[in-house]
């Protein structure tokens, strides 16, 4: 098996920028231990995670013998996948953001907005590109981004970078929905442990609203 790497942040990204309001970002404590926090002064919060495991790799999950998280609670558990290096690195990379923003305990109060370069913290224009299921974002110093659901992505010498904006509540819920369902490709990623924490979580109780 080889050895998961942590997140990196590129060398020339050494002024960073909020993507939502422009302001600087500075480095916060991750529940998950091979992720990277951003956050700025108004509490937006970005996150760069390490690259995700092959499909292969994180369909090992669900058959992990586990006896000691039998009797564990939810956060030990959610601890356990995020920190030991076995058991991340074939954790299922939504799985990994879903389990680090329960420990984290913090959402974000609405969808993400992508207003402002990272790299400069100029405005973002939106251009036209081939790609029907993204959107372009470009600021004036030619820094160029690309956008879809929560992540904003680019291109440093030759590697993906991308930035995953923080969860707002409706869609931890949704996500969590979806892992829930009976499905044979997310079952053999989705250990029963994992599993428990999901169910435990405020975000599968109907009576908990977003506050």
């Amino acid at each position: 098996m080889s050895r998961m790497t942590s997140a990196v942040i590129p060398e020339e990204f050494a002024q960073r920028h909020c993507p939502s309001c422009g302001k600087p970002l500075t480095l916060n404590q991750c529940s998950d231990s091979r992720a990277i926090c951003l956050v700025c002064t108004n509490d937006h919060r970005f996150y760069v995670l390490p690259d995700a495991p092959l499909a292969a790799e994180s369909a090992k999950a669900g058959l992990m013998q586990l006896p000691q998280l039998k009797s564990a609670p939810p956060e030990a558990i959610a601890s356990y996948w995020l920190s030991d290096p076995a058991a991340r690195f074939i954790l299922n990379e939504q799985l990994a953001d879903l389990l680090r923003t329960i420990l984290d305990a913090h959402v974000a109060p609405c969808d993400p907005e992508f207003s402002f370069c990272p790299f400069c913290g100029l405005a973002f224009a939106e251009f036209e590109q081939p790609d029907i299921w993204v959107r372009g974002l470009a600021c004036s110093d030619g820094h160029v981004f690309s956008t879809r659901g929560n992540k904003l992505a680019t291109t440093v010498d030759g590697k993906r970078l991308t930035f995953h904006s923080e969860h707002s509540f409706a869609a931890m819920k949704a996500l969590i929905t979806g892992w829930l369902k009976p499905d044979p490709r997310l079952e053999a990623q989705l250990h029963e442990s994992i599993r428990f924490v999901l169910l435990s979580s405020r975000f599968c109780r109907p009576d908990v609203s977003s506050v």
